[in-house]
């Protein structure tokens, strides 16, 4: 079974790069003492900063590509697992650190989090996984960077229970490609259960740094409102993928602080066709 859901994550995790720079699979419940695949998409990185066009240039000139990483331990220079070898370590990449090219522009490495950092999971979860994506020679020392901006894979601890409608990821920039789920088959509410599979929406609104309220649709207009239908993608399980800028209608200069999503039926006639608790998630200000 925990093969089928790995596959099954990774299946919907890839196509999805080309929206965020960081991925994983599994893409969340991250246990630190299993194995955890670490995926990049280098064409999401910002190109308007040169060393990250110059890492862009080195993938398009065939050259592979490593992990460079500091958290949540950095090994010191001269041990086996240093992020870099000999006198100039950042032009001379620790093969242990090369990662797989995936195809495109998205590279990926799997490691067991306590097992390659060696520490326990509590520290893990503290720090998360720091880390960029350089080529074996990274320039430096008086030539120009080639690297990526600095990345974080964030590790939650396990929460006791988890509620049937959450969002991944859990920490979101302003561009970052955002999903709302709702698992139907946890649901405790008699009037909510066995959902139709045609019949889920999500009531969303954000709200911007200025103040103002932004909503897709009026709360009994969410059922007409067709980008608001979640998919169905597995038994009772819902899911509504965006990036939210442009699925709110944003223009530049608009911030979003946080955004609120109600789980409903597509005929919402009383609080009993709605979820009763709201999902609201924060956006980081960059």
């Amino acid at each position: 079974m925990k093969n089928k859901i790995f596959y099954s994550i990774a299946l919907f995790a890839i196509p999805l790069l080309g929206w965020t720079q960081v991925s994983s699979v599994p893409a969340e419940d991250i246990d630190p003492e299993d194995s955890v695949q670490i995926l990049v998409d280098l064409s999401a990185l910002d190109v308007g900063k040169d060393y990250n066009q110059n890492l862009l240039d080195a993938h398009d000139n065939g050259e592979d590509m490593y992990m460079w990483t500091w958290k949540p331990y950095e090994f010191p220079d001269g041990h086996p697992k240093a992020n870099g070898t000999g006198g100039a370590p950042w032009k001379s990449s620790n093969e242990i650190l090369k990662m797989t090219h995936e195809g495109g522009t998205v590279y990926s490495i799997k490691l067991v989090p306590t097992d390659f950092y060696e520490v326990d999971a509590a520290t893990v979860y503290k720090e998360d996984i720091h880390f960029l994506v350089k080529p074996k020679d990274g320039g430096g020392y008086g030539d120009p960077d080639i690297k990526s901006d600095d990345l974080k894979l964030v590790i939650d601890p396990p929460v006791t229970e988890k509620k049937p409608q959450y969002g991944f990821p859990t920490t979101l920039k302003q561009d970052d490609i955002f999903t709302v789920y709702y698992d139907n088959d946890r649901e405790e509410k008699e009037s909510m259960q066995n959902m139709h599979p045609d019949s889920c929406y999500a009531y969303s609104e954000c709200t911007l740094a200025s103040g103002t309220v932004v909503k897709v649709a009026n709360f009994f207009q969410v059922g007409n409102t067709p980008e608001l239908q979640m998919e169905y993608y597995d038994d009772q399980r819902f899911r509504l993928t965006m990036i939210p800028f442009d699925f709110f209608g944003l223009v530049e200069g608009d911030k979003i602080v946080s955004m609120k999503f109600v789980i409903m039926k597509k005929v919402y006639l009383t609080s009993k066709d709605r979820v009763d608790e709201d999902l609201i998630i924060d956006v980081c200000s960059d």
